[in-house]
């Protein structure tokens, strides 16, 4: 019995042995087949360097648990699995393109060995240490990539529901407020006028029973698929059209210089609706009694601007950058590319600018 341990070692040995001597022409070859296992994962530089690492280390394992007689996996692969995993899930990916590649390398590994093993007694048992450790070795790899690749799509869906969160609060701000926002101010218009100038009282009823149809219009668009109906047709004629709703005693002026066909329809939809809220919160917060609005629009770059007399506040205090008519300002900037600088000081008015990079002639 004692002979027969020893031979069947020295067997094992030798098959180890063999191995080592062959690792590189047994990754090189696996290398060279790879595109016929998965063209997506050979087609990625870093995918595939991930993919031979982890058949080198898979490798090591046999040939250890060869040498010891028994499975032994060397606990190293954890980092690797998890960037494997990552950059599986962030390039698109699917999991069975990993389990083809594992296959290919099992089959490359078993065909090494059943070169350079004999055929006698110790075969079966050789065969079956070989094969565990490279089930065991494979699937420990798989199962830590996996473990990542789902836990970064949860991940994902998880930020894209935040995401949506934020659009859907700035498309109740934006565009259920205004109407509101309309109706309210016309509503406080008419008290002005009731006993002075009946007709203008009766405008001002007009005006804001047609914000109120447009919130109903708008929470209806945000309901159904939160984007506006049809794009903006005339930047400046939107912008104007809102200034004529501000309250009594507001001045305002509005000038325009470029051609808005530089812009994309949805760059000047979401500049409107930045512009308009710097607009808003002149009139509300900052109590204004003029407010100046400038656009400048040029093959490569929108550039608006909304200036106020108001009481102004100090930027570095305002809570949360503002409150949420900022923030939502900033938020709706940044995903055209662009930015939104806000420079106030108290007693001294505020000046709002937007700049959005356009793609240019």
């Amino acid at each position: 019995m004692a002979e027969g341990s020893r031979r069947g070692a020295d067997a094992a040995h030798a098959l180890a042995a063999c191995l080592e001597s062959q690792r590189a022409a047994i990754l090189a070859g696996y290398e060279r087949d790879l595109p016929a296992m998965s063209n997506i994962i050979a087609g990625d530089p870093l995918a595939a360097q991930q993919v031979m690492t982890h058949a080198d280390q898979i490798l090591t394992d046999v040939v250890e648990s060869l040498r010891c007689g028994e499975v032994r996996l060397d606990d190293s692969h954890k980092r690797m699995s998890y960037e494997s995993g990552v950059t599986r899930a962030a390039s698109g990916m699917h999991p069975r393109e990993s389990l083809r590649t594992a296959a290919g390398f099992f089959t490359a590994v078993v065909n090494a060995v059943n070169r350079n093993i004999e055929d006698d007694e110790h075969t079966a048992a050789l065969f079956s240490l070989v094969s565990l450790a490279l089930n065991e070795s494979t699937l420990m790899r798989l199962g830590g990539g996996l473990t990542t690749y789902s836990g970064y799509l949860l991940n994902k869906i998880h930020e894209s529901h935040i995401e949506e969160r934020r659009r859907i609060a700035r498309e109740l701000h934006d565009r259920v407020g205004l109407g509101l926002s309309v109706a309210q101010r016309q509503l406080e218009a008419y008290e002005f006028y009731e006993d002075k100038e009946s007709a203008q009282a009766l405008n001002r009823i007009t005006t804001a029973q047609q914000g109120v149809r447009e919130a109903m219009q708008s929470l209806r668009a945000v309901t159904s698929d939160l984007r506006l109906q049809e794009p903006l047709k005339s930047l400046e004629k939107a912008l104007l059209n809102y200034l004529e709703t501000l309250p009594p005693g507001i001045g305002y002026r509005l000038y325009v210089n470029g051609d808005e066909t530089w812009a994309p329809a949805s760059v000047r939809d979401e500049s409107f609706l930045v512009i308009r809220e710097a607009i808003r919160n002149a009139v509300a917060h900052g109590e204004a009694e003029m407010i100046l609005v400038s656009m400048e629009i040029a093959p490569h770059e929108l550039r608006a601007a909304v200036d106020d007399n108001g009481t102004g506040f100090d930027v570095d205090q305002a809570p949360g950058s503002g409150g949420m008519g900022l923030s939502t300002m900033r938020e709706r900037a940044e995903l055209m590319g662009g930015t939104v600088t806000i420079m106030s000081r108290p007693g001294r008015g505020t000046h709002a600018e937007l700049v959005i990079p356009l793609p240019g002639r």
